[in-house]
């Protein structure tokens, strides 16, 4: 007797899956690079029957994948909630993100009911701004911004941050060449999201991260210490950039309003030969923190100190609160060789954690964090102190446990924080035993690591900023399979070179390329 093995049934999440598949493959024909819409000069009956039936295909995949995110959405809000339940805050945040991009599927920017233009075919730039409803308006300072005028766009009345930079660029090597026309667009009314995508950009550019800071420099946006320290999570760097984005963001939405022009030029380029800081040196600086990210916010802080998130009405009173204090927080600073004038102040974590306290009310009286908080600035500051001392000495700790500590001794009637950082450099020397004869007060494990950071940064090609001494690869160049003291360089140049990174790096890629060259030339097939 022969058995035939039947294949497992699909279920419709699979099947919709196969359906928008086929169909993006389909649209590929059009918007490819050999797509039809190339082949055809724009405004001619065989563009426009093109440009149609592309069209066509982009809202039959919206259809599906609004079937498929709906199909998904009970699934994943039951997750949500048992994950509430258990107090499990990483699969939370997961959850909720994943939440929130089915929700973005479900109710995109196509849905007919929102008024105004969609989408025009070869008009990149356009279609980014009429997603978004742009306007450039005047807020109550009287300054100029842009942001979303319609109800019902994205990001509706917030304001919006436009960001473009090159594809790609020319390589003086021999057969390595990329776009030098064409470049990626990034519109969003998240600050942080665009700073991210300038940050990212900036370490896979020629000079990486130092050639941001030198245009940052040159145009009096930071100082020489955040310079000199190439501090990105300073507010001196956030202001500066904050600052130039936003006039940047104005520029090219009105060279496209007022002239027609559908290629922005990039941030890079509007830095290097554009931009001029108004007056002597006037900075303007506000972040608006949108709804989700609050709600998202306080969830987890709630999560955190109660084991339970927060109801829809203190999500609502958080939010207000927060705006106003964003409203006041506008900071202006005008510079002259004599005088320097500042208005407003920058709000950071510890002003989000008091009005979190704050909304959370009495069920948080007589716990650490309200220990804290109530104990003034000085001891919150302290809980940021613990948390950069330990990650100086290689020791993963989280907000909850700072906080703990911090209590604890304030709860004792003490404030200083020698005894826990003594516990701090005690865990670390018992954490990274083949190194408790060197790590000390004086000698940290961040400084032990300098040599390898910079290292793997310069093999790589990334940017030192985003290497700390808890990178799983600075991790096992310290730890040194449990050897006494630290891995040696060489052994660690080789562990790069066989890490997958390392094939996509420049340097990868010209050693390729010369030992190529080299084996032609042996052969006499090069000169």
């Amino acid at each position: 007797m022969v058995f035939q093995r039947v294949p497992p049934k699909k279920s419709e999440e699979q099947k919709l899956q196969e359906q928008i598949d086929k169909k993006k493959s389909k649209l590929t024909g059009f918007n490819g690079p050999e797509s039809k819409l190339n082949k055809y000069e724009i405004g001619t009956k065989e563009y426009n029957d093109a440009a149609a039936a592309a069209k066509t295909l982009r809202e039959e995949i919206r259809v599906l994948e609004v079937k498929l995110a709906e199909s998904k959405k009970t699934k994943v809000e039951n997750a949500l909630q048992r994950a509430k339940d258990s107090g499990n805050t990483d699969e939370i945040t997961r959850r909720q993100e994943e939440l929130d991009a089915i929700n973005a599927t479900i109710n995109n920017s196509n849905n007919p009911e929102i008024s105004g233009p969609q989408y025009v075919e070869g008009d990149e730039f356009g279609n980014a701004i009429r997603k978004a409803g742009l306007i450039v308006d005047t807020g109550e300072d009287g300054k100029s911004f842009l942001r979303s005028s319609m109800q019902g766009y994205e990001g509706s009345g917030a304001e919006h941050f436009v960001w473009a930079s090159k594809k790609g660029f020319v390589s003086k090597l021999p057969g390595f060449s990329s776009a030098t026309k064409n470049t990626v667009v990034e519109v969003d009314y998240s600050y942080n999201q665009i700073e991210k995508k300038i940050l990212e950009d900036a370490s896979k550019q020629p000079g990486g991260m130092q050639a941001l800071f030198d245009r940052m420099l040159k145009a009096g946006l930071i100082n020489k210490q955040t310079y000199n320290n190439k501090a990105t999570e300073s507010n001196d760097f956030t202001n500066g950039l904050l600052y130039a984005l936003r006039e940047y963001s104005k520029k090219v939405t009105r060279d496209y309003e007022l002239s027609g022009i559908k290629e922005p030029i990039t941030f890079d380029e509007y830095m290097d030969k554009q931009f001029t800081p108004a007056g002597p040196d006037v900075r303007y600086s506000s972040i608006t923190t949108t709804r989700d990210t609050a709600a998202s916010d306080l969830d987890r802080f709630m999560m955190q100190y109660l084991g339970v998130g927060a109801t829809k009405k203190q999500h609502d009173e958080y939010y207000k609160q927060l705006r106003a204090l964003e409203k006041k927080a506008i900071v202006t600073t005008t510079s002259t060789e004599t005088s320097r004038n500042t208005a407003g102040e920058f709000i950071d974590e510890v002003d989000k954690m008091e009005l979190m306290r704050k909304v959370a009310g009495k069920a948080l009286e007589g716990s650490d964090i309200d220990t804290v908080l109530k104990s003034g600035a000085g001891a919150a500051q302290a809980v940021n102190g613990v948390l950069a001392y330990a990650k100086r000495y290689g020791i993963n700790l989280n907000n909850k446990d700072a906080l703990g500590y911090v209590a604890n001794e304030l709860k004792q009637g003490q404030g200083d924080l020698k005894k826990i950082n003594s516990k701090i450099l005690a865990i670390s020397k018992a954490t990274y035993s083949n190194l408790s004869d060197v790590i000390s007060e004086d000698v940290s494990l961040a400084e032990l690591a300098s040599n390898y950071r910079y290292n793997m940064a310069q093999v790589l090609e990334l940017s030192p900023d985003t290497i700390d001494v808890l990178n799983p690869t600075i991790q096992t160049a310290l730890k040194n399979n449990g050897n006494k003291g630290v891995m040696n360089l060489t052994d660690f140049d080789r562990m790069l070179r066989n890490d997958p990174r390392w094939g996509k790096t420049k340097n990868a890629r010209e050693e390729a390329s010369k030992y190529a060259y080299d084996i032609l030339r042996d052969f006499g097939l090069m000169a």
